[in-house]
């Protein structure tokens, strides 16, 4: 099954300790194989199967984390 990668870019992040907190965040959610989050760029991309998890489910998560979303982008690789 081909994975969708998603590029979200998240405002407010100060430190590594917020990239690795949206990592964890999206780390743990079903359907996602891959995550990393770079807290200078606010960029986060993730890789998943979107039979499991779709953007919206990414941003949710990302948002309860404590942050805001400013753009997401899928992709099917």
């Amino acid at each position: 099954m081909p994975a969708t990668t998603a590029r979200l870019h998240a405002k407010g992040l100060h430190c590594p300790s917020c990239s690795m907190l949206i990592t964890m965040s999206v780390q743990d959610l079903p359907g996602v194989t891959d995550a990393t989050c770079d807290h200078v760029t606010g960029e986060t991309v993730v890789t998943y199967d979107d039979a499991t998890l779709d953007t919206a489910g990414i941003v949710s998560a990302i948002e309860a984390a404590g942050y805001r979303v400013a753009d997401a982008r899928p992709t099917r690789s």
